[in-house]
């Protein structure tokens, strides 16, 4: 079974279109060009972005997120800025295709590892507008999506080495009162209102820790590995931790002791490689990247690094996987989002982004003979039931606006530098690849797409 056909529904309704289709140097030109020298929040772009930057590489959109009052979009690009693009008012009614240009932009010291926004962020009030932010050698920062503000800062430090640790992964609350951070083998709880101070609770990866300070070993009985992807639910207050080294666990609310309920490891998952079924797949991968639970938080779905496909496991019985969702077309370090949504009407949707530009959604939990054909140990494989063509470059992440109505998806990848820049490593990051795809094709981008 071929990749469903792209459907004539998605409309494109606003574009950075070529502004960022550019090296990150020639793309600041064109930025400053199309502001006329000031911001959307009234800064002058020169005194936002500082020195003229002169690096060559490809200014990749990373990732794009909505807000959760459905305004505004926080985007994440290679330079290190964070940008908030504020939708237009008529987004779905105008005659014409919207041009977005940045409200504000964050440019921040080094690259950060991630960002989550606040759970009850809205820009009809100002206080709320705002999202961590996680950069090496620097603490948890708190800061404005609306000006380029840091309004909290929570120190993670190492207690030998007295360095920052930096977290891979940071997660809110539901409620919004504290949020969760990732490091290497340990997951850290902050209480918002406790600003410049460390974690209120700090737990190793496998075992709760009852001591708020950070320890350097580990138990035996324990998972290592990165803390890279963290998620949790906002009926059961469960949360998950997803490791680089192919672990998830799964730990009641925090407000409940925090306690490892169960554990899954991906690499339990067999291969089907060779089967004549339309639905075989390769099971390997290199690492959680992101997690999402299903509306009902009995379903978890699992995205990876170099990875073709996406799990869904039923929390209720982690000993095998539930369903996997093939055909993602992520065979690559770079991170590609995915997650549940309700994607026009249609609750618990998948969608994900690809390295081919292409868009996909899954309905795993349809009822549909062809989305629903399993094996004979009962797992439920799922090719995609609808997709679209939206960058040529790989969509690094599609996010659902909260209506349902509208897709906002992030584009771009790194190019080949030129041979006289080879031998540098100024702009390598591990979590990235640098040399593939058409060296081009520059489709960096936000766009906005209503379905």
């Amino acid at each position: 079974m071929e990749d469903a056909s792209p459907p004539s529904y998605p409309r494109l309704v606003a574009s950075t279109g070529d502004v960022y289709r550019a090296s990150i140097a020639d793309s600041h030109d064109r930025e400053d060009a199309a502001l006329n020298g000031t911001v959307g929040n009234g800064l002058e772009y020169g005194s936002v972005m500082g020195p003229k930057s002169n690096r060559p590489g490809s200014n990749v959109f990373r990732s794009v997120e909505w807000t959760a009052d459905g305004t505004s979009l926080l985007a994440v690009s290679e330079d290190n800025c964070i940008r908030t693009f504020i939708a237009p008012p008529d987004l779905l009614t105008a005659p014409s295709l919207h041009s977005l240009l940045p409200y504000s932009i964050c440019r921040l010291p080094s690259t950060p590892h991630c960002i989550s926004p606040y759970p009850f962020a809205a820009i009809s009030n100002p206080s709320t507008a705002l999202f961590l932010t996680s950069l090496p050698s620097h603490p948890i920062q708190l800061r404005s999506f609306l000006y380029p503000a840091v309004t909290g800062t929570y120190p993670l430090i190492h207690t030998e080495t007295e360095k920052y640790l930096t977290p891979a992964s940071l997660a809110w609350t539901p409620n919004g009162t504290h949020f969760l951070a990732g490091t290497d083998s340990q997951i850290h709880l902050f209480d918002i209102t406790r600003e410049k101070d460390g974690p209120v609770e700090s737990y190793n990866t496998g075992q709760k820790r009852k001591k708020a300070a950070i320890a350097d070993g580990y138990s035996q009985s324990g998972v290592r590995g990165i803390v890279s992807a963290l998620a949790m639910h906002a009926g059961t207050q469960m949360f998950a931790a997803g490791t680089y080294s192919r672990r998830v666990l799964l730990y009641s609310s925090p407000w409940q002791d925090g306690q490892l309920l169960d554990s899954i490891n991906l690499n339990d998952i067999r291969n089907d490689t060779h089967s004549s079924s339309p639905y075989h797949y390769d099971a390997s991968g290199n690492g959680v990247t992101s997690l999402s639970f299903s509306g009902n938080g009995t379903h978890l779905l699992i995205a990876e690094r170099k990875s073709a496909n996406l799990y869904i496991y039923d929390i209720r019985n982690l000993s095998t996987v539930h369903s996997i969702l093939t055909r993602r077309h992520a065979q690559t370090n770079q991170k590609i989002q995915a997650a549940f949504t309700n994607l026009a009407g249609i609750p618990d949707t998948v969608v994900s982004g690809g390295i081919d530009g292409i868009v996909r959604a899954w309905n795993p939990f349809s009822s549909s003979q062809e989305d629903n054909d399993g094996r004979d140990d009962g797992v439920q494989m799922h090719t995609p039931s609808k997709g679209w063509k939206a960058a040529e470059d790989p969509v690094t992440a599609a996010a659902v606006h909260p209506t349902g109505c509208v897709v906002a998806t992030s584009s771009g990848q790194r190019k080949k530098l030129p041979a006289s820049t080879s031998g540098q490593n100024e702009y390598d990051t591990s979590d990235e690849e640098s040399d593939s795809g058409d060296p081009g094709v520059w489709d960096n981008a936000i766009q906005i797409w209503a379905v």
